[in-house]
Parts: structure tokens; sequence; C-alpha cells
């Protein structure tokens, strides 16, 4: 198996959750047990720290943390890693020029790896989402392969089209009305993906329309690259964008 790099983006604003009082990828959603003086005792956990974690369950010794301004809490708290298990590294987007400029931003340090990548403000399950993901991923050979979950919400996430073989067929992001009933919330890609997402980003003239993930998708499967879903049916996507979704959170860790 190649070398796995975790990326976690969090360079956005949080605009849906403002005013905030921190970053809300250092939110405290549950709790952890934490050495202090040779004694264990329980602290509040971090929302991005349950992604943090399945990544590096997944295999990954180093993670890139993108941030953005006003997000230097957010190195602060993982420092270079080492309490958590993997090597972090910190990489700075000037503009908020959308998800695919800021994941881009690790290529000069992917060659070779397959990359594990989810969202830092929500909380995945199972535990082992990641670890199941990269095994099909694996076994299939695909160059991308979409963690998918069932949702009643489609408007809010890019919904995912797949035919019997779990072939990516189409995607569609935050559409008013579909027929679509899974959405991605996780992925795992290759070189072969890092590659074309770097190369189709490259022609997007620099201040143009924001480009979402789901059109980098559908670039790859125009460029036939092997698009593979995995559907994780008795799964759930926890996401905390929004106060009712940080509320349902918050009732289910019993901060």
């Amino acid at each position: 198996m190649s070398d796995i790099v975790g990326l976690i983006p969090a360079a956005g604003q949080g605009s849906r959750l403002a005013p905030f009082p921190c970053p809300k990828e250092l939110f405290p959603i549950g709790y952890q047990d934490y050495k202090i003086e040779s004694k264990i005792e329980r602290r509040p956990k971090v929302i991005s720290q349950y992604l943090f974690e399945e990544l590096v369950m997944a295999g990954a010794e180093r993670v890139f943390i993108i941030l953005g301004k006003w997000k230097q809490d957010i190195m602060h708290y993982y420092g270079d890693g080492r309490r958590f298990g993997a090597h972090v590294s910190y990489l700075y987007q000037e503009e908020l020029l959308g998800m695919p400029f800021a994941l881009d931003l690790a290529y000069p340090w992917l060659d070779g790896a397959t990359v594990v990548f989810g969202m830092p403000d929500t909380i995945i399950e199972p535990k082992d989402a990641f670890v199941k993901l990269l095994d099909y991923h694996d076994g299939i050979e695909a160059d991308l392969t979409l963690g998918l979950f069932a949702t009643d919400t489609p408007w809010k996430f890019g919904m995912v089209g797949f035919d019997a073989e779990n072939r990516v067929t189409y995607n569609i992001d935050k559409p008013t009305q579909t027929d679509l009933e899974y959405m991605w919330g996780i992925c795992c890609w290759g070189p072969h993906f890092t590659e074309m997402m770097h190369q189709f980003l490259l022609q997007i003239p620099v201040g143009g329309r924001e480009i979402v993930l789901s059109e980098v998708f559908d670039e790859a499967l125009r460029q036939n690259l092997n698009v593979r879903a995995f559907c994780f049916d008795d799964g759930r996507y926890i996401d905390i964008g929004t106060t009712e979704e940080l509320d349902t959170a918050l009732q289910k860790f019993h901060l």
C-alpha cells in the first residue's frame, strides 16, 4: 500500500454559525480521557478530533491541515501532532477560492500517496469508516472512492448517482430537487486523481467563480478515471454547520 496522507480543510469562515467564539473546528463535542500528572481525567473533545483520529486509524501517518485567517488556534491545539498519533503540517490558504483549491495546496507533498479526506466540522459513524473505505478502494484499484450516506436533506450536500457495480455516474451539488438518496461525506483517492485535480485547477482563471468538489469529481468521470461509491447504509453523518445540527451533536454526545 502507498503512503497514506490525511487532508483536513479548515480555512473556511464558518459564517453559518457566526458570531462564534472560536474556530468551529475546535468546538467541544463530548469528552476524552486525558492524562494529567499521571492521572487519567475527562476533558472536552473538539469536533475536528473525531475526524483526525479516524484518519490515523486508517493509517495516515501524515496529516495536512489547511488554515485561513484567524484559524491559528487550530495549530496551537494540534501542535506537531505527536499527541494525536501523526505528523501534522499546516498549509495556509490566502484566498478562499473553494474546496478544490484548498486541497490542491498539498499537491507538492502528495507524490504517490493515497489521500483520505473528510470535513472537520462533522462526526462520521462507524468509527472505522475510513478503514472500510480504503479496503474497498484498494481492492478494486479505484482512482477515487466516495463514502456515501443516506440523507433526507439533499439540498445541503453533494448528491451522487451510481450504478449496480457502484460506479459513480454523476454528481449534483446541493440540488433543490432530486431523486438521489445518497450524499458523499468522505472520500479517498490515489495519485491519478491528485494529478488530474491539479491540472484541472490550473485551467481555472484566477479570481473566477468558486469551484466545488462535485465539478472535479465530474471531470474525473469525463477523463474515465475509476470513480466508485461505497455506501455506509448503517452509517451516520453529523454536521455542525448550522445551529440545528449543532444541537443534534450536543444531545448525542451529552455535552
